[in-house]
């Protein structure tokens, strides 16, 4: 099973995981969450970041989720990118945690873990009226 990090501003990373997890009805030890915080000294962010990457890793490569590309949490998560061993996926929403959660890595390999994930996270980003006002096909 791939391991997942979250790392995210302000206590964001654990209200995500918590609220998944509450959706997904179950938990995961594959799965942590990292807080950055601007009273944090850059080693201990560093730190907490390995720390949790050692605590999720079981050899099948890790997948960190931040919150937003050019923010803290992301620049701090790009040291970690290891080919096949670390990747940083940015732009976190709950649909994708929640499917992390439910359905799992099933075998694949980082980098198709990260791309199935990303996917799901572009589809689920919608403008809610466009959706609303979309008519079947046979009402056109």
């Amino acid at each position: 099973m791939i391991g997942v990090i979250i790392v995210a501003h302000f206590g964001l990373a654990e209200r995500f995981l918590e609220a998944a997890e509450q959706i997904a009805g179950k938990k995961s030890d594959t799965i942590a969450a990292v807080t950055i915080n601007y009273n944090k000294e850059v080693d201990e962010i560093n730190r907490d970041i390995m720390k949790a990457i050692k605590k999720v890793d079981n050899n099948e490569g890790v997948l960190i989720l931040t919150d937003m590309f050019g923010g803290t949490p992301c620049n701090m998560s790009l040291p970690f990118l290891k080919e096949d061993k670390v990747e940083v996926l940015t732009g976190l929403n709950l649909p994708m945690l929640i499917e992390v959660l439910e359905i799992g890595s099933q075998g694949k390999s980082l980098r198709e873990f990260a791309q199935e994930i990303q996917c799901l996270g572009q589809k689920n980003i919608c403008l809610a009226s466009e959706i609303l006002n979309k008519k079947p096909k046979d009402e056109r």
